[in-house]
């Protein structure tokens, strides 16, 4: 070890000792509470120097007892800060399961403060890390952080939020939920009559609906969509009308042609492998023709039903079967005289 992490590592140990002292409390001293404030202090010194001095584990300890003697003292948005401090230095460890969970102290801590913007960035940097790690708990932090954007009025960060649920979604391939995400963020531009970004979202929701083989709530979107002037002659409305066209004509041809253009191509990487994916297969492509093992029997042996399964019979001719013709009197008559 150098010399220069000796001293941080003393340093903080002895920030340490004044952090326990200030805790301490004496009746001959007339000290009758712990000073929080100033122990938190010490702590937090103390981290930091660990941090320094190349000792993560410890700088992680360290300010979990910041953040507590912060919460003691009900200094909630430094306690928040406390607590991020720890989960940057344990997601540093690769401890994704402590990350996660000083992440969601801290954003609780902030968003008890009143401090909502904080929050949400809290939110937005814990989530983003987690996309690739855990997908599923990366949507429940973002749809938590929706709530704090909407209370503190940036509508931008919420539209982000929205977009990264959705991605989300369709990573994990539920296209239900995506399309409930997309129609939220549809619904909030809408109000602001931005046709574009509508536009751009539309065709997105119209290929997701398609992909979830629901062509006419992918129709109701796009109904929905030209109550704005000026979507339905834009390069999405026109992209949207054509994709619904060709499927519900069922000619896959003209709809992969429609994918192929360039507004489409443009769209974001999770559209892009959703249209792969996409196809609209012949009706008859998915049917299984089965034959009985009786239907496969020879048509001779299966013309006639035989009471006996032992015995097959050929079925008669025509001359075995036919009918004598009717005698006249006369042939009659000679026969009579013959005996």
């Amino acid at each position: 070890m150098s010399s220069a992490n000796e001293q941080r590592l003393s340093e903080a140990r002895e920030c340490i000792k004044r952090a326990d002292n200030h805790l301490k409390t004496s009746l001959l001293k007339l000290k009758l509470k712990p000073d929080y404030d100033s122990a938190a202090m010490e702590y937090e010194r103390a981290a930091v120097c660990f941090k320094n001095g190349n000792e993560a584990g410890l700088a992680r300890d360290t300010y979990l007892k910041a953040a507590d003697c912060h919460a003691q003292n009900r200094n909630l948005f430094h306690a928040g800060k406390a607590k991020e401090s720890a989960a940057a230095i344990a997601r540093e460890l690769a401890d994704t399961a402590d990350a996660v969970l000083y992440y969601e102290q801290a954003v609780d801590l902030y968003a008890e403060s009143g401090t909502m913007d904080t929050a949400a960035m809290a939110v937005d940097k814990a989530a983003k890390w987690l996309e690739i790690a855990d997908p599923e708990k990366a949507i429940f932090l973002y749809k938590k952080g929706l709530a704090f954007v909407q209370q503190s009025d940036r509508s931008r960060m919420a539209g982000d939020f929205l977009t990264r649920i959705t991605k989300l979604h369709l990573k994990l391939e539920r296209y239900g939920e995506a399309a409930e995400s997309v129609t939220d963020e549809i619904e909030k531009y809408m109000e602001v009559n931005e046709v574009g970004r509508v536009g751009q979202l539309t065709t997105g929701l119209c290929l997701i609906l398609l992909a979830n083989g629901d062509s006419v709530a992918a129709m109701k979107a796009y109904s929905n969509a030209t109550k704005l002037s000026g979507f339905e002659r834009s390069e999405d409305g026109l992209a949207c009308g054509s994709l619904i066209s060709a499927y519900q004509s069922g000619d896959n041809e003209a709809f992969q042609q429609c994918l192929r253009r360039p507004t489409l191509r443009s769209m974001d990487n999770e559209y892009l492998r959703l249209m792969k994916k996409i196809k609209i297969e012949d009706e008859f492509s998915n049917m299984k023709i089965t034959v009985d093992a009786d239907e496969q029997s020879s048509p001779k042996e299966a013309a006639v039903d035989l009471p006996n399964k032992g015995a097959v019979s050929e079925v008669p001719t025509h001359q075995e079967t036919a009918v004598a013709e009717p005698r006249t009197p006369q042939e009659e008559s000679d026969d009579e005289d013959l005996k």
